[in-house]
């Protein structure tokens, strides 16, 4: 079972013979999307009060000082940022320890045009969302041998199977099929939603639309084979704070645009997207594949003043930053 990998990975490392990407990370400001930016989580004051419904109202403590918007992205194909009346995204991030162990994203994108076309979750030529973590910060090799990145793939429109939100590595690749349950409760809840509501399963719909992805995922350390209920639930708190670990995270959002995009068709007539927006660093090592998220405690942000946030719409607060 590949949780014994882990003793032997240890092993390794107390010899000092382990590969160099675990002594030797790329400098923090490389491996962020943004060179110098810092990615910040917020704690949650109650983990009861949080409804993933795609709706902010639940995320009134938070700082929106700490908004993630579009400027800490970047094109993996290095082209120029969109407009913001093309594609704008914002985010809010937080976490949870003690015996909750979970982490929560509310991400709304306003786009000028939507692409839903197909019922593939894993639809890289249209409109999609990619979400990873890697607890241990071991890096991205993946495939049987890896158990440490965890990803998911979310998506708007009428799939086949009928989820939105899905675990990529779950009977895929060599990897357990256990794990498909990774994308399912009580290890995930998610809401997927898009305005308006005609947008949501059109092939094409050029009149502007706004999706909003929100969820919370229970952060496991590693996949033992045996599945998500066999395997170590990681310790939030003990990365946390300002001189704490933080948490390894990425995004990528694939934006279609559509026929006459200028993008093309692949091979099989399917409309090529803009490339994958994400906020990981350039690639130039296996662990800059994640950006790095500081968990700030209650107390160490400005929690408590919830007008914050009350005080304005979180449409407001998502046009402020085009």
């Amino acid at each position: 079972m590949r949780k014994l990998m882990t003793a032997g990975i240890a092993s390794l490392m107390l010899a000092g013979v382990a590969s160099a990407q675990f002594f030797d990370p790329p400098a923090l400001e490389d491996r962020n999307g943004s060179q110098g930016f810092s990615f910040f989580m917020l704690e949650v004051p109650s983990h009861d009060a949080m409804v993933m419904d795609g709706r902010a109202g639940d995320w009134a403590w938070y700082d929106s000082d700490f908004t993630l918007t579009m400027d800490e992205w970047r094109d993996e194909g290095d082209r120029p940022a969109p407009s913001r009346a093309d594609l704008n995204i914002t985010t809010f991030m937080g976490w949870k320890g003690g015996n909750v162990n979970r982490w929560y994203v509310f991400m709304e994108a306003f786009d000028d045009v939507a692409v839903h076309d197909g019922t593939n979750i894993a639809r890289w030529n249209g409109d999609m969302l990619q979400v990873g973590h890697d607890p241990q910060d071991h890096g991205r090799e993946r495939g049987p041998a890896s158990g440490f990145t965890m990803e998911w793939l979310m998506a708007p429109g009428d799939l086949s199977p009928p989820t939105n939100v899905a675990f990529r590595y779950g009977g895929v690749e060599g990897e357990p099929a256990t794990w498909a349950e990774y994308g399912e409760a009580p290890w995930i809840d998610f809401s997927v939603t898009v305005d308006p509501p005609e947008a949501w399963a059109a092939d094409l719909w050029s009149d502007g639309a706004t999706t909003v992805f929100e969820f919370s995922i229970q952060v496991l350390a590693f996949q033992d084979d045996a599945g998500p209920g066999a395997s170590e639930i990681w310790q939030m708190d003990a990365v946390a704070g300002d001189d704490g670990a933080g948490f390894p995270f990425a995004f990528w959002y694939e934006d279609g645009e559509g026929p006459g995009s200028g993008f093309g068709n692949d091979e099989d007539g399917n409309h090529l997207g803009s490339n994958d927006w994400t906020t990981r660093g350039p690639e130039a090592s296996g662990r800059q594949y994640y950006s790095i998220a500081t968990l700030l405690r209650i107390g160490e942000y400005t929690s408590g003043n919830i007008t914050a946030v009350q005080s304005s719409t979180w449409g407001n607060i998502k046009n402020s930053f085009r």
